[in-house]
């Protein structure tokens, strides 16, 4: 007989239960001293919703990055960007904006970088921007000070303000220029 039956192991469950209750508790117990110690991470979330913008738009806007439309892949005549929430991503995640949040937070000092890049990749870690099914981009940032996370959250939208503004501004320049 070398099967065992659910009898012969609930046999030696029972024999041994003391040890099973004790394991739980020192898992229990270590798990609430490791909580303790780890710090606090706090998220600021930031929800947006872009303007709709139609495919001819969308076109127009990314013909202002010149020649960086082709490396975002070759389909339906837009680069492969599938909505304009895309867009609004791609400029959140841009150089730019995390220059001038780094800049205005001074994030280098607070993350303790000596590079910029490295500064950008920590800031980059600390940020998540996704796209819903219903268009609304969502922005949230981790940080160990509340404030410092909902701030920088909120500057996220500021600073997609003032690029599309310039975006803008530099378009209207150019068709000035074109026009006279």
């Amino acid at each position: 007989d070398a099967e065992l039956s659910l009898l012969d192991v609930l046999l030696v469950v029972a024999k041994h239960k003391n040890l099973a209750f004790r394991f739980t508790a020192v898992a229990a117990v270590g798990a609430i001293v490791v909580s303790l110690l780890l710090p606090s991470i706090y998220t600021g979330t930031t929800k947006i919703l872009p303007p709709q913008q139609s495919n001819s738009a969308a076109a127009a806007m990314l013909s202002q990055l010149g020649g960086l439309t082709g490396l975002a892949g070759g389909a339906s005549g837009l680069g492969g960007i599938k909505n304009p929430a895309d867009t609004y991503i791609g400029m959140l995640k841009s150089r730019t904006v995390a220059d001038s949040l780094i800049k205005r937070f001074n994030l280098a000092e607070i993350y303790g970088s000596d590079y910029q890049s490295n500064t950008r990749a920590a800031l980059a870690s600390a940020t998540t921007i996704t796209s819903g099914k219903d268009g609304i981009l969502t922005i949230e940032v981790d940080d160990k000070d509340a404030q410092r996370a909902a701030d920088l959250a909120n500057a996220y939208v500021e600073e997609l303000l003032k690029l599309t503004t310039v975006l803008a501004i530099t378009d209207a320049a150019q068709r000035r220029l074109f026009y006279e």
